[in-house]
C-alpha cells in the first residue's frame, strides 16, 4: 500500500491509490453495510457526449448480486432520475438524482423540494442565447437544472464558467456546480451529503456502516457526510479529496464491488450455516 497521512478524526487517509483489496481488508465483518454509488466516472466511463454513457454489464450484474444479499444500494448522481434509472436498467434501486435534489425510492415515491418559483424554461433559453458563439458547448437539460458541458473543447472552460456565472446573477435560487468539463446551475437545496443523510433516515439505515464511492468535486459533500458517520469514503481518480481511500479508475471500482460481494456472500453463507447447522450453497 502507498504512503498515508493522518486526518483529524484519527483515521488514516490514503493520499495515493490503493487496491480494492486494501479497502476490503479494513471492513469489519460484524457490521451491516449500505452502498452509495455515483454513476459517471465511478460506474460508467467518461464520454465526450454524456448521452453515450453506459454502465458495463459486468458491473450491473455485480450490483444486482449485492442487492440480492440484502445490502441496500443507492445511486447518488448528477444525472436526473429517469436517465439514471435507464443507465442502471434492469436493476431497480433508489436514486438520488441531480446531486441529491430529486430522491426516488420506487413506485413513484419521491422526495423533492418545491421548485415552482424557478422558471427553468427561461433559464434554458438564456443559456442557449449566451452560447450561440460557441457551438462546441453542449447544453444538457435535466429538468430541474441545466448543465453546460465543454467536454468537446476543454479550452472553452472559462467561457462556459463566465456564461453560467453571469446568468446565475439573475437566478438567486440557483447555485453553480462545477464538475469534470461541466458547469451546472442547480437549485440551492441540491447537496449529495444532505441527500445521503435523508436516505439513511428514510430507509432506517442509521445503524448501518455507509460506503460512498464518487469521483468528482460534487461528491465531496458526500464524502464529508460519510466521514462524519465513521463510514468508508472512496474517491475515484486524482484530485484533492476528503475521502479516506482512493481507487485509480472504474475498473478498480468494479473489482472492489466484486470483492465486497464475495466477502458479504461468504459471511451470509456462514451465518446461515450457523443458524441451520448445515452446509448451504448459494449460486
Amino acid at each position: 500500500m502507498n504512503s498515508q497521512s493522518t486526518i483529524s478524526d484519527g483515521r488514516e487517509k490514503n493520499t495515493y491509490f490503493v487496491t480494492p483489496d486494501d479497502i476490503i481488508k479494513n471492513l469489519s465483518l460484524d457490521k451491516n453495510y449500505c452502498l452509495f454509488l455515483d454513476i459517471d466516472g465511478t460506474l460508467a466511463p467518461f464520454q465526450i457526449n454524456p448521452k453515450h454513457s453506459f454502465i458495463p454489464k459486468v458491473t450491473l450484474e455485480i450490483i444486482k448480486e449485492i442487492t440480492q444479499l440484502n445490502i441496500p444500494i443507492i445511486a447518488v448522481t448528477g444525472r436526473d432520475v429517469d436517465t439514471a434509472r435507464k443507465l442502471l436498467h434492469p436493476i431497480e434501486i433508489p436514486v438520488a438524482g441531480l446531486h441529491g435534489l430529486d430522491i426516488y425510492f420506487g413506485s413513484d415515491h419521491y422526495i423533492r423540494p418545491d421548485l415552482s418559483s424557478i422558471n427553468f424554461k427561461e433559464l434554458k433559453q438564456d443559456i442557449i442565447k449566451s452560447c450561440e458563439k460557441y457551438p462546441e458547448l453542449l447544453i444538457e437539460d435535466k429538468g430541474y437544472s441545466i448543465a453546460l458541458h465543454y467536454r468537446k473543447n476543454p479550452e472553452l472552460e472559462n467561457y462556459a464558467i463566465n456564461i453560467m456565472q453571469n446568468i446565475n446573477l439573475y437566478y438567486p435560487q440557483l447555485k453553480e456546480n462545477k464538475g469534470k468539463c461541466v458547469i451546472e446551475l442547480i437549485p440551492n437545496q441540491a447537496d449529495k451529503g444532505r441527500a445521503i443523510q435523508t436516505i439513511l433516515n428514510h430507509l432506517n439505515l442509521s445503524s448501518s456502516h455507509p460506503i460512498f464511492i464518487g469521483d468528482d468535486l460534487t461528491d465531496e459533500s458526500g464524502f464529508i457526510s460519510i466521514n462524519q458517520k465513521l463510514g468508508t469514503s472512496i474517491k475515484v481518480g486524482s484530485g484533492e479529496t476528503q475521502a479516506h481511500y482512493r481507487l485509480k479508475d472504474i475498473d478498480n471500482v468494479a473489482n472492489f464491488l466484486l470483492l465486497f460481494k464475495n466477502r458479504i456472500k461468504s459471511l451470509y453463507v456462514k451465518n446461515i450455516q450457523n443458524q441451520n447447522g448445515e452446509k448451504l450453497c448459494l449460486n
